[in-house]
């Protein structure tokens, strides 16, 4: 058999474009429309189970999970693009959403990192990180999208 490549890809560098709100980024995996781009033959599916009522800490929960999300795309576009002033303004707005729902959730709840252990606000049960539940226990596996 003859030795000639496979295949030969061209990937463009990706530009600044229009983005999702969070909950449709989430979905789609992606913040950037250009890049949602669906398989052949695929239909769009949905998460299942979306409209299911959940409990005060679970949206919070799934909030900062969104929030997290979209810091991880934009993160890797930056990696990229450092200078992309629209992507290092976005990236610091949802910072600091990120921050505010991590002390809110430590605040009511408890705290979900090292991070927030000062946020806890719980200063009679001493170091709060034990209030919470331990990963092995499948807490974080019952946030229903």
């Amino acid at each position: 058999m003859e030795e000639r490549p496979l295949a030969m890809a061209f990937v463009p560098v990706q530009q600044w474009g229009g983005l999702w709100e969070d909950q449709e980024a989430f979905e789609r995996g992606t913040i950037f429309r250009d890049l949602n781009l669906p398989f052949y033959a695929a239909e769009e599916l949905r998460l299942p189970g979306k409209d299911q009522e959940k409990t005060e800490r679970e949206k919070l929960l799934l909030d900062i999970c969104r929030i997290s999300f979209v810091l991880d795309d934009l993160t890797l576009y930056l990696d990229t693009h450092e200078d992309d002033r629209s992507a290092l303004d976005l990236y610091r707005e949802k910072s600091g959403e990120k921050e505010k729902l991590m002390k809110q959730f430590a605040e009511q709840y408890y705290p979900l990192t090292r991070d927030c252990i000062s946020s806890c606000g719980r200063e009679e049960a001493g170091f709060c990180w034990q209030m919470g539940p331990m990963p092995w226990e499948g807490e974080c596996g019952h946030v229903a999208l």
